[in-house]
């Protein structure tokens, strides 16, 4: 087992980076630790530079993988997540374990038991009220909502538009209104290539041609995520309430249309780009 490359902890941390990305590799199948999206790299990094920040904190230095500890990591986890909502908490407690195991795996020497991290999600959910369960996500008006913002952020509207035609993700949104031209396919009228959660890569996606033809002729810069979702929370939506509305809809019109629901519910499962039908279920009952 060795140690991370590099004498400061910036260095270190960038190590960390190194070792963890796997961009490019199958993860399915697979038991792997490893980086394999830019939106878990993202997170990793900022589990990374936090974790230096404590250390840095209490006067340390030297080896972080060496504080990589019972005793610090779970004084760094208590810490980090006091402010935190009930969800957020969780999953910081899971994705900051997992970060560990990939450490471990790509032969860092780290003295740390992951019993830490179960136990204390089992502590915390013992001691704290789940919130009620979201439901009533889809949206009555999108149209409506996406016209009117086209009035005052053109560009945020074909986000909007692109999310409600092929129920993609605002990261996959943003991803696709920007680099049109490396997913856009002419001759099938579809979206190709496009990559989601995990890596896991979309079936085409066909658009319709004012869509296509309205993100190719805009000229405007795309505004951020951030404004993107305060420009939705003043119409009282979220960018992901459009993925909703996209699953309810197309729900609806398949069974409607005399299809079977254990089927629909695998078309829809292909159509979100789902790893588990369980997932779609779950869209689905929050809708």
């Amino acid at each position: 087992m060795a140690n991370l490359k590099g004498g400061s902890f910036e260095k270190q941390v960038k190590d960390i980076h190194h070792r963890l990305s796997a961009f490019g590799e199958k993860r399915f199948g697979k038991d792997s630790h490893k980086t394999h999206s830019s939106a878990i790299s993202k997170k990793r990094d900022e589990y990374a530079s936090s974790f230096a920040a404590f250390i840095a904190n209490k006067g340390l230095e030297g080896k972080l993988n060496t504080y990589m500890s019972n005793e610090y990591i779970k004084e760094y986890l208590a810490q980090r997540t006091a402010n935190l909502v009930y969800s957020s908490t969780i999953n910081y407690y899971r994705g900051f374990g997992s970060f560990i195991s990939g450490l471990k795996e790509s032969n860092i020497s780290i003295e740390f038991d992951k019993k830490i991290i179960d136990d204390a999600v089992k502590d915390f959910k013992a001691n704290n009220i789940k919130p009620d369960f979201e439901t009533g996500r889809a949206i009555d008006n999108p149209n409506e909502i996406i016209e009117k913002i086209s009035h005052t952020h053109y560009p945020l509207s074909l986000v909007s538009r692109l999310q409600i035609e092929c129920g993609l993700r605002v990261s996959e949104a943003y991803e696709v209104v920007r680099n049109f031209k490396n997913y856009f396919q002419e001759l099938s009228q579809s979206l190709e290539g496009v990559v989601g959660k995990g890596n896991h890569m979309y079936e085409s996606k066909g658009i319709s041609y004012q869509l296509a033809t309205a993100i190719e002729a805009n000229t405007d810069k795309l505004p951020t995520q951030t404004t993107y979702n305060n420009v939705l929370s003043e119409y009282g939506v979220k960018s992901h309430d459009f993925r909703f509305t996209y699953a309810k809809n197309l729900y609806e019109k398949k069974i409607a249309a005399g299809e079977n629901h254990k089927q629909v519910m695998k078309n829809i499962s292909k159509e979100l780009n789902h790893s588990r039908p369980s997932m779609s279920r779950f869209y689905l009952a929050r809708a």
